[in-house]
């Protein structure tokens, strides 16, 4: 955890008049300390791995993980990717824990091993706990914040451990979430690295595209190339929209399933999603497979003249919903159907939204009341044409907003594609 990551919590935590926030989800995890298990990927409803941090530096940050996992902050350490923490905790992860801890009379580490776990190990308090609830119960409890407020980003971690150690619980991800919005250096330097990775997965795609090119074949070429960029492709398809369009829009929003050949005319949205180190990526662009209707064109022209009025304004001190507004009442009234322009501004970051806005921020009011465009947050823009005449036109950037400059991470041209 970087100093600012910390500052920032605290910040939060003072206005929320909280004693500390306990984290226990795995990415709140990864952002505080970075600790990340190989577990992760099992997707257990249960924690694996919690946190702690306190509202004032008189208390350490504490993380809690299974007693097994303390050669992994070995491992990540000398990867250079060091686990940050002040104090741990450790607990039984069902039996792995008393597996490793079971006697192997021909188990022989290497003594610089042994010296950074000897290292590690007294930086741990209280005893191994049987379970992680017993783990943050047996932590809170010695810190003596009985009657005091603890924010949580898990309410079922919330109510058992404010049961057992009379802690007053509260829900935390509203402070996680405006920590997270604000980026630190270290995280700009990885957009910045994963914008290099999108263009170069956009300009893999574009070359897959072509008459007698199936949707399913280009799906998996792309996705195998972005696992050989170190990207973790998007579940089911590394593409979020899907397929192709011949003459109207599919009913399948968000996973539009069409196998048949390309053939000519069709028009093909490229929104291409998946995490490199940790990072989002959100790039898309259009593609009209063959040459377009010179109206086609008219109209992909005409959106993104929206598209760049609206980045002419994302600027800190704007509304992130307003910017979109002044456009959609002007020049967006052009388009056959302007009512079908999806103009959207979200922060981004380990996951596709990261919007400090009040909970449910997926709800209709996250696209209509908006938030404060501040420095060094990471925005990605929507621009997304819906309409049936000539077919849809898309296009997406993520920015870096400056307190002078708003920069785009994605070089990759938002022109029309059109194939051979």
């Amino acid at each position: 955890m970087t100093q600012k990551i910390r500052e920032q919590l605290q910040g939060h935590l003072a206005e929320a008049g909280a004693a500390g926030v306990l984290l226990s989800t795995s990415d709140n995890v990864a952002y505080v300390t970075g600790f990340e298990s190989v577990m992760d990927g099992w997707r257990l409803p249960e924690p694996i791995a919690a946190v702690f941090v306190p509202a004032s530096d008189d208390l350490p940050v504490t993380l809690f993980l299974p007693e097994a996992s303390l050669i992994s902050l070995v491992v990540a350490d000398r990867e250079g990717q060091s686990v940050a923490f002040d104090r741990l905790r450790t607990f039984d992860f069902l039996n792995f824990c008393s597996t490793a801890r079971a006697v192997d009379t021909d188990l022989q580490l290497p003594p610089d091993v042994t010296s950074e776990l000897a290292r590690l190990s007294s930086s741990i308090d209280g005893q191994c706990e049987p379970d992680i609830v017993s783990s943050v119960v047996a932590c809170l409890q010695s810190y003596d914040l009985g009657g005091q407020t603890v924010l949580f980003d898990d309410m079922r971690l919330a109510t058992t451990v404010g049961q057992a150690c009379g802690v007053s619980c509260a829900d935390g991800l509203a402070v996680v979430m405006e920590a997270r919005s604000i980026k630190t250096a270290e995280e700009i330097a990885l957009f910045r690295d994963s914008g290099i990775k999108a263009d170069r997965v956009m300009e893999f795609t574009v070359s897959q595209l072509g008459r007698g090119q199936s949707w399913s074949g280009i799906e998996k070429a792309v996705a195998h190339f972005m696992i050989d960029e170190e990207i973790d492709p998007l579940p089911t398809s590394p593409m979020l929209f899907g397929g192709s369009y011949d003459a109207i829009f599919r009913p399948d929003l968000f996973r539009t399933r069409f196998d048949t050949p390309f053939q000519g005319g069709e028009v093909a949205i490229l929104e291409t999603q998946g995490r490199y180190r940790n990072i989002w990526i959100d790039i898309n662009r259009t593609a009209h497979i063959g040459a377009a209707s010179p109206e086609y064109r008219a109209q992909h022209e005409l959106v993104r003249r929206c598209y760049e009025e609206v980045v002419q304004r994302l600027r800190p001190g704007a509304n992130s919903v307003e910017i979109c507004e002044r456009v959609r009442a002007g020049i967006a009234r052009e388009l056959a159907a302007p009512d079908k322009l999806l103009m959207i501004v979200h922060s981004i970051g380990r996951v596709p939204l990261e919007n400090p806005t009040r909970y449910p921020a997926t709800g209709l009011h996250g696209a209509t009341e908006g938030f404060e465009i501040k420095p060094s947050m990471v925005l990605s823009f929507d621009c997304l044409y819906f309409g049936s005449k000539y077919g849809p036109s898309h296009m997406e950037n993520v920015f870096i907003i400056g307190r002078e400059r708003t920069d785009s991470i994605y070089q990759y041209p938002l022109d029309l594609i059109e194939t051979d």
